[in-house]
């Protein structure tokens, strides 16, 4: 689901099915009607997540909580795993909210970045599933529209009080766009060698991927202490070697 751009498109429809505007800034905005039908499904799907876990969806399901039928769902989300995608954001906000109760206007790059991992496996690992859908999964590329989107229509305030190159971090999509952000920072700030910066994002977005998929396999079985205590043992190892010659 990618919102379309106006200039592209150059089309409005307005046959009781919907219209798309353009506002100031470039972006679409979508019909208000058009809006309050996603957000229906976009709760009943966080509801049924938080009920049933992702393995009890379907579309008919989803459908049926949200008040309509499953012809209706498709005119919005592409399939089940794309709806899945909006209806986990709301465990990144868990996420958003940690860290703005976490980050503090003195630290460090690297401290910021030890913040930022801390926070966002405090939620993850309890819910490696759906984290490893979002950032790793088949629509993990449309991230980015997705947070904005959830962001600019559903819940504006979530990012009030964070400065702006974190809120930039949080409405990227792909982990390694997320990670650049405080990268440059942390070089810029001689914590780490550029030459190594590549190579150590590459490392810890590959361990990160690990962590989040064996906590996922191992489920209820899993210790979250040791698998937190493990990851950070490793990611500070990576970012001691970075900052060596």
């Amino acid at each position: 689901f990618e919102i379309p751009d106006i200039k592209q498109t150059g089309w409005e429809r307005s046959s009781g099915r919907m219209t798309e505007i353009e506002t100031g800034n470039g972006e679409v905005a979508l019909t208000l009607k058009r809006k309050r039908i996603m957000i229906y499904f976009i709760e009943a799907t966080e509801k049924l997540i938080r009920s049933d876990g992702v393995e009890g969806l379907s579309i008919r399901k989803i459908a049926s909580e949200a008040g309509y039928n499953s012809a209706t769902l498709y005119n919005y989300f592409e399939d089940l795993e794309h709806l899945v995608l909006f209806g986990s954001v709301c465990y990144l906000r868990e996420y958003i909210v940690l860290l703005g109760k976490s980050l503090k206007q003195n630290m460090t790059s690297v401290d910021r970045y030890r913040t930022i991992y801390h926070c966002f496996n405090r939620v993850a690992f309890r819910y490696p599933e759906i984290f490893h859908n979002m950032f790793f999964g088949r629509y993990s590329n449309k991230l980015g529209t997705v947070v904005r989107y959830i962001i600019r229509n559903y819940s504006p305030s979530e990012l009030e009080g964070l400065n702006d190159r974190m809120k930039k971090m949080l409405v990227e999509g792909n982990m390694r766009e997320r990670d650049e952000i405080t990268m440059e920072s942390m070089v810029q700030e001689g914590f780490v060698l550029e030459e190594k910066a590549d190579i150590t994002l590459e490392l810890i977005i590959a361990l990160h991927q690990n962590f989040i998929y064996e906590a996922y396999l191992k489920g209820d079985s899993l210790n979250i202490e040791e698998h937190e205590e493990k990851f950070n043992r490793l990611f500070e190892y990576i970012l001691e070697m970075a900052g060596k010659q």
